[in-house]
């Protein structure tokens, strides 16, 4: 099947796509019908498990004694060192100043130092030379963009749903930008890391002292994929993002059975479980801004109307399939009581429902309730047990006797007892099929409701436990509201999304809608969760409390209780004594530094991680992070001014054949820019860097014309650009930790042939720092400091200007075909081409 599909244009297959996935889903269900004998699988159990080296608690190690103790300048240096003189080696010298430099500005910002700032810091011969540009840069207000592309990575963001055939506006997330912004705006701002965890799981709950615009951290748990609105797996998403994320877990893999091989039961996965379930996106998104202009407060008033109009379309809805399954209570007991269970009832979605069909959830909910175990001795429902055991041969006599031993039992409303009204249905019933049984029980509760209706309310014991499963919420007809579009029939749920598109689409399009915070609220009542066989909401087992994992909490460890149990999560996660969030964190932060992390695995510190090259340094910057208030700026500020960050990248053979990877790190790791830094570089050294913060997505991919930040650029989640596919961006349909790294031909072919590098090209060549040069010379040397931030060598100048003069004569001699864009390109632009394409530029030594 997979094979066919992918033969199929593209257009078609977004069309077949919800069909295909259906019947992939049917198929998925019959087969672990036939797997239920399988055995689960079993991971560590979480005492034993906690001798795991990242399950131990932090603590501040002693600091190593080392042979060459004129070397180090801060703990950091001890660690290392006392590593490299243990396996033999020594650490590299220091970086020359013009490399240092550059390093830390693209370390820190993503941006390369101008010619002017490096040949300043050159000449500081201040002993905190260094140590002003650290700070210098900390505060730059590109630092939170630098840093914030980091932890989208983390958060899956993107700017665009993912739902099948949506196209042009209609795909994008309108507001989506504005947790983008809170992102950066919270890193240059240093929000302490356990604050920044609290925000974007909790921001809802939290005292926000007049700081609306932090409401749009919650993006961190709403911009995940949509699924098709199959909610199950977006909150098997939003579960994977924080606990991978944050703590470093693998929790998702405990969603159908325990972890395989981390102390994690699925009791705990449905613990967290219960937690989103009962959390929920409103229709009216928080305002982070109030409206500033009259065409805002136009655009908001022609939006509430539109609101209001789905609002009012949603409870009427809500109501009517309500109703309609109160009403028809004796349809769904006669499907339940003459047929069997059919596999499409558990299916994720259905591809149609007409207004007279039964609505699986509720058959399936029906079926669920009448099977308790509870209902053995229920007043009501304890006969309806009994005979619908009954076999079907001599089904009429069996069910005499049966009928005979209920009218004994004394009349109340306890178990052993018979509900008095369905004492006197059973006295004047007539049962000789299955079918009579659920003939009998609809007309009960049918009569129970209309009299309920009628007196607005009853006191009755007897009338009000016959009610329970029609009206209560815990009965098998109620759902939540929010999950109302899952019970539409097809016509209704193509107005329900067309509504919801419509008015996305207006926020989309509108310069003039005013920002809004994607966030999330708790439910009317918290979730008490039940762990799904294999995976199954239709199959369910034990009930399990919401609380943090057992493996870090601790077995007992008490029920969270305070609405859905958000803030509670963010704060467990964020806990002193939990070893995790701190030693993740400080992880990527050196990853990011350095090339490698510490511990190699950073998005998974379970059983099958990679233990950490050095512990006792993970566990130092875990410790001083959490001690210096989570600050993630004095983090990096303790890395950048240490001697092991500040290293050389030159090749050591002698080192190299003792540890060929630098995991000991001898050296410092020459390394390629990532896309960002890689657009936003050329952007910068050609004069055309728009340094506006934040704002709406742009098309960064597509148009060669556009000048911002390459981390404003639209991210489409369905159509993913292949330029940055090319360049190991981060596919946003899961959280990455950490980005792939590929050397393909693609990515030597764009700044060959990109109309974005031309047009930098173009753009460098014009530069006034470069065009009022009168001499070739004096123009070579000024393209160098715009793109090297140095002057050329006397045998590159040499170079280029034979370069110049060689191209020029061809031009003269063979005027271009303009076959291609380079083309059209002039000698002096040709030459910018050329050095825009260099390693020096494009490395990081």
């Amino acid at each position: 099947m997979l094979v066919l599909v992918s033969a199929i244009p593209r257009g078609r297959r977004r069309a077949m796509s919800a069909c295909v996935t259906a019947l992939l889903c049917l198929g998925a269900l019959i087969a672990a019908s036939a797997l239920a004998a399988e055995p689960i699988a079993r991971g560590t159990a979480p005492n034993a498990a906690r001798d795991h080296w990242a399950y131990q608690p932090i603590r501040e190690p002693d600091l190593p004694a080392v042979a060459d103790s004129d070397w180090p300048t801060s703990p950091i240096d001890r660690f290392i060192l006392a590593r490299l003189e243990a396996a033999g080696l020594s650490p590299s010298p220091p970086a020359d100043r013009r490399t240092l430099i550059r390093r830390a500005y693209i370390d820190l910002i993503g941006l390369p130092p101008t010619y002017e700032q490096v040949e300043s810091f050159v000449r500081d011969e201040s002993p905190d030379a260094f140590e002003k540009v650290v700070d210098e840069l900390l505060a730059s207000p590109h630092y939170g963009e630098r840093w914030g592309r980091h932890w989208l990575d983390v958060a899956r963001y993107a700017d665009t749903k993912d739902l099948v055939l949506a196209f042009g506006a209609d795909r994008v997330r309108p507001y989506a930008y504005t947790y983008r912004d809170y992102v950066v705006r919270a890193l240059n701002e240093d929000t302490p890391y356990d604050r920044f965890i609290h925000e974007q799981l909790a921001a809802d709950r939290l005292d926000l002292d007049d700081e609306p615009w932090r409401l749009a951290a919650m993006g961190f748990l709403t911009l995940g994929r949509m699924f098709d609105n199959n909610l199950h797996d977006v909150y098997d998403d939003q579960i994977d993002t924080v606990t991978s994320g944050l703590l470093g877990l693998t929790v998702s893999c405990a969603r159908c059975h325990d972890h395989k091989y981390d102390a994690i039961p699925a009791a705990d996965y449905y613990s967290l479980y219960g937690i989103f379930a009962g959390s929920e996106a409103p229709i009216d998104l928080p305002l982070i801004e109030p409206p500033a202009t009259p065409e805002a407060v136009a655009f908001e008033e022609a939006l509430s109307v539109k609101r209001l109009e789905f609002q009012r379309f949603l409870d009427e809805q809500y109501d009517a399939i309500l109703e309609s399954a109160r009403l028809r209570v004796t349809d769904y007991l006669m499907k339940i009581a003459t047929q069997r269970p059919d596999p499409i009832e558990e299916a994720v979605f259905f591809l149609s429902l007409s207004p007279e069909a039964l609505r699986p959830q509720i058959v399936v909910r029906w079926r669920r309730y009448l099977a308790h175990s509870d209902r053995a001795d229920d007043p009501v429902f304890g006969p309806w047990r009994e005979l619908l055991n009954l076999p079907t041969r001599d089904f009429n006599v069996a069910a005499k006797m049966v009928v005979e031993r209920w009218l004994a039992r004394p009349l109340g409303t306890a178990a052993g007892q018979i509900n008095p009204l369905m004492h006197a249905a059973l006295s004047a019933a007539n049962i000789n099929t299955r079918a009579d049984v659920a003939e009998l029980y609809g007309s009960l509760l049918v009569r129970a409701y209309e009299a309920f209706k009628s007196t607005e309310g009853v006191k009755d014991a007897a009338l009000t436990q016959l009610l329970s499963p029609l009206v209560d919420e815990g009965g098998p007809i109620h759902f939540p509201k929010r999950s109302t579009f899952a019970y539409m029939s097809r016509v209704e749920a193509d107005r329900y999304h067309a509504s919801l598109r419509e008015m996305d689409r207006l926020a989309a399009e509108s310069p003039h809608a005013p920002p809004r915070a994607m966030v999330l609220t708790d439910g009317p009542e918290p979730v008490q969760p039940r762990i799904f066989l294999r995976g199954s909401p239709f199959q369910l087992g034990e009930a399990v409390p919401r609380r943090f994992l057992s493996v870090l909490d601790g077995q007992e460890s008490s029920p969270f209780t305070d609405g859905s149990g958000r803030l509670e999560l963010a704060r467990a996660i964020t806990a002193a004594d939990n070893p995790l969030t701190s030693r993740v964190i400080v992880n990527r932060i050196w990853m990011h530094h350095f090339g490698e992390a510490l511990v190699s695995t950073p998005g998974d510190f379970g059983n099958r991680s990679s233990p950490p090259t050095h512990p006792e340094l993970l566990d130092h910057l875990a410790w001083t992070f959490q001690r210096e208030g989570w600050s993630l700026k004095k983090l990096h500020r303790g890395i950048l001014l240490s001697r092991v960050w500040q290293q050389a990248s030159d090749d050591r053979p002698d080192c190299r054949r003792v540890d060929p990877y630098n995991r000991l790190v001898w050296r410092a790791n020459r390394r390629r820019l990532d896309f960002e830094s890689m657009r936003d570089t050329l952007l910068a050294v050609s004069g055309r860097l728009d340094p506006v913060i934040g704002g709406r997505p742009v098309d960064a991919a597509g148009d060669p014309d556009n000048r911002r930040r390459t981390i404003y650029g639209l991210v489409d989640r369905q159509s993913l650009p292949a330029v940055f596919r090319a360049f190991d961006f981060a596919v946003p349909d899961q959280t990455v930790p950490r980005r792939a790294q590929t050397t393909v031909p693609q990515q030597a072919l764009f700044a060959m042939n990109s109309p974005f590098v031309i047009e930098q090209a173009r753009a460098l060549a014009r530069h006034p720092a470069v065009a009022q040069e009168t001499t070739t010379h004096g123009r070579i040397a000024a393209m160098y400091r715009r793109v090297l931030a140095r002057a050329p060598l006397e045998e590159e100048t040499v170079l280029a200007a034979s370069f110049l003069e060689r191209a020029t004569h061809e031009a003269a001699a063979d005027p271009p075909r303009h076959v291609t864009a380079t083309d059209d390109l002039t000698p002096w632009e040709q030459l910018a081409q050329v050095l825009l394409m260099t390693n020096e530029l494009m490395f990081v030594d």
